[in-house]
């Protein structure tokens, strides 16, 4: 479980680095700008633990235009992030869906979040916010994109 919250990428914090409740609705993320989906499915992935399942990546229009740069980019205030996790169910021959596993948010608010480097993070699993400290269960594995202003994913179009 430790290992999920350093590597999830997601939402809010206060300057005493505890999460505050973040969330964006499916119906409304959903209609937002699709950065990209993956499958991790082998356990022979680095991140199959936590990681395995169906990945889906939005962001809100604030973010598109610094999403599509994978490098020396600088989001927006009001860039929002979305990462959603989904069990992965084979059946002759394809994956699909199965329950969602996580939902995970980003806010970019230099302001609010100076002490993560203007993100605050927030993740859900079954309904309740498992981000305790943001800049402990989040930042820390974000920092190693620094050169990306702090995200992992880059639009793949």
């Amino acid at each position: 479980m430790k290992k999920l919250l350093l590597l999830l990428s997601l939402v809010l914090f206060t300057n005493s680095f505890s999460s505050e409740n973040f969330k964006i609705s499916s119906e409304e993320y959903r209609g937002w700008n699709h950065v990209k989906s993956m499958v991790i499915y082998s356990e022979s992935h680095p991140l199959f633990n936590p990681f395995g399942g169906i990945h889906h990546v939005y962001t809100n229009d604030k973010g598109l235009k610094t999403v599509k740069k994978c490098s020396s980019r600088k989001f927006k205030e009001g860039s929002v992030l979305v990462f959603v996790l989904y069990k992965a169910n084979e059946s002759n021959g394809a994956f699909t869906e199965g329950v969602k596993k996580i939902e995970a948010f980003m806010v970019k608010n230099s302001k609010k979040y100076k002490n993560t480097n203007g993100w605050g993070y927030s993740a859900y699993m079954n309904g309740k916010n498992i981000v305790k400290n943001m800049r402990k269960d989040c930042h820390s594995c974000h920092s190693q994109v620094k050169n990306k202003d702090y995200v992992f994913s880059c639009w793949t179009r």
